[in-house]
């Protein structure tokens, strides 16, 4: 059985500094380790699919969520990579489990399969999911995502 996860923010936006630098995202940010390799995952026993990457070279696992606008990061994970919170503030994010808090932070580097996709923002629950989740947000700075056959396709 599949289990979906569903993660929707629900606050105000990003910090003003993040979403500045979001907008300054282009392709000169986004590096191939070398141009036309594929990465491929093959879906775990548990139906999802998982990767390795880093941010601010610090090794993350990430579950691959398609359902989720952002990157979800728990609160392990921030901790080991040294993320602050940009706001005092606590914002609720909904999960399929229901709402949790959260607070908004940014990292400097995020890699994956190869790839830096620079500077992004990232959402750092309490507690949070056993493991982070990769959202829409580094998903859709990689050139080509594919599933097919149980494999999930990066280029």
């Amino acid at each position: 059985m599949l289990a979906a996860l569903q993660v929707s923010v629900f606050s105000a936006t990003p910090p003003a500094s993040a979403l500045t630098a979001s907008l300054e995202m282009n392709a000169s940010q986004i590096t191939n380790a070398r141009a036309g390799d594929k990465h491929i995952v093959d879906r775990a026993t548990d139906g999802l699919f998982y990767i390795d990457g880093s941010i601010n070279d610090v090794p993350i696992k990430f579950a691959i969520d398609t359902g989720a606008s952002v990157v979800v990061l728990n609160a392990n994970d921030a901790e080991r990579i040294g993320l602050k919170s940009e706001r005092s503030s606590t914002h609720h994010i909904r999960t399929a489990a229901g709402y949790s808090a959260m607070k908004w932070s940014h990292a400097d580097n995020l890699m994956i399969a190869g790839k830096r996709l620079g500077k992004i923002d990232v959402a750092v629950m309490e507690g949070g999911p056993k493991v982070s989740l990769l959202g829409l947000n580094a998903i859709s700075r990689l050139e080509t995502v594919v599933i097919k056959n149980n494999q999930l396709i990066i280029e």
